[in-house]
């Protein structure tokens, strides 16, 4: 009977995750930057190549000018060791490819966190009310049928630029979504306008999303705009202009996804109590997926009342047992608390809270 339950359960989880998980895919170009120089003196100028370094470390570990610039005098004092190679662009500019693997080896060394290639692509749902009963829902390039009836196409254009001009400068994938009749038939603009997830959630499956951003922009407050990120059904929502939007969703996943290189990786056995269904299976899945801390972790045991997981984590043990404690499904009740002995075995035991 146990060996059936742990292969249901298994199966359950693959399913689950295949729709439910916060895929991250490669992000192509992370480590090529474009600067304004010519072949001749950027191979010249150590401003150049420091411009072209700095462009990679905020994609890597946030854009703090005080923290790049102090990086780069201390940890990369002579940067061409970190250039692969650089070519012309057609604008005149210059297509500089930076040693990524090097860099991040680099920056593990110096007690800062850093967030790798692999990242979460994010979908933009944008509805605008144009007033006057218009409305208008942002497209990507080639999908713009239903803006042409309004006199603001053009800005509406310059927003698409400036968003995805530092999406790329934070190094996050995006996308828009085309709304053509397959979309319209998942989501129009009444959904996003309404914060209709669940429609947006099967929207995001098209575009191999995990990540989900929506935005109520209406014509007299560009500058602050309602929005909601929605990452694995946690929604966070807060007000900025289209371009503040773009940067707090670069610091969110920053945050989440970054890892630091402070200890090696190490291994704790964690047992989750309360778990009853298949969406408990779930839901742990996803809480664990989502701390930045955990580098991977594996179902190691299940049976009708508790599932157990091995951990690899990076960081500290008291800064993993905080994130775990501040989680909204854990719980360290009176008679279930964590175990952790350094010279023991090391397992960390929590009970599933059911909202």
């Amino acid at each position: 009977m146990r060996s059936v339950v742990k292969l249901i359960c298994y199966i359950s989880l693959f399913f689950y995750c295949l729709f439910h998980n916060v895929i991250a895919v490669e992000m192509k170009g992370l480590y090529e930057v474009q600067v304004p120089y010519d072949t001749v003196s950027f191979r010249s100028s150590k401003a150049a190549q420091k411009l072209a370094l700095s462009k990679v470390l905020v994609r890597l570990i946030g854009p703090e000018k005080g923290v790049i610039d102090t990086l780069i005098r201390d940890y990369f004092p002579d940067p061409s060791r970190f250039i692969r190679q650089f070519e012309p662009h057609q604008n005149g500019d210059l297509i500089v490819s930076m040693d990524g693997d090097a860099i991040q080896q680099m920056l593990l060394q110096t007690d800062n966190s850093v967030w790798g290639i692999e990242r979460p692509l994010t979908l933009l749902l944008i509805a605008i009310d144009e007033g006057m009963g218009e409305r208008v829902v942002l497209t990507s390039d080639g999908f713009e049928q239903e803006w042409q009836g309004s006199t603001n196409i053009d800005k509406y254009r310059v927003m698409k630029q400036k968003m995805t001009l530092i999406a790329n400068i934070r190094g996050i994938p995006i996308i828009f979504p085309k709304m053509d009749i397959q979309d319209q038939s998942t989501v129009d603009y009444s959904d996003i306008w309404g914060d209709f997830f669940k429609n947006m959630n099967i929207l995001s499956q098209r575009y191999e999303s995990t990540v989900i951003l929506t935005g109520k922009i209406r014509q007299d407050e560009l500058e602050q705009n309602s929005w909601a990120l929605n990452i694995g059904n946690e929604i966070t929502r807060f007000r900025a202009s289209p371009e503040q939007a773009i940067n707090y969703l670069a610091d969110n996943l920053l945050t989440r996804y970054s890892y630091s290189g402070r200890v090696p990786a190490k291994e704790i056995e964690l047992k989750i109590h309360g778990i009853k269904s298949i969406n408990d299976v779930g839901d742990v899945y996803l809480s664990l997926n989502n701390l930045s801390m955990i580098e991977k972790f594996i179902m190691s045991d299940v049976n009708e009342n508790s599932a157990q997981y091995v951990l690899s984590y990076n960081g500290f043990i008291d800064d993993l047992i905080a994130s775990l404690n501040n989680s909204d499904i854990f719980e360290v009740s009176d008679t279930i608390k964590y175990q952790y002995k350094s010279k023991e075995k090391r397992i960390l035991e929590y009970k599933l809270i059911r909202n």
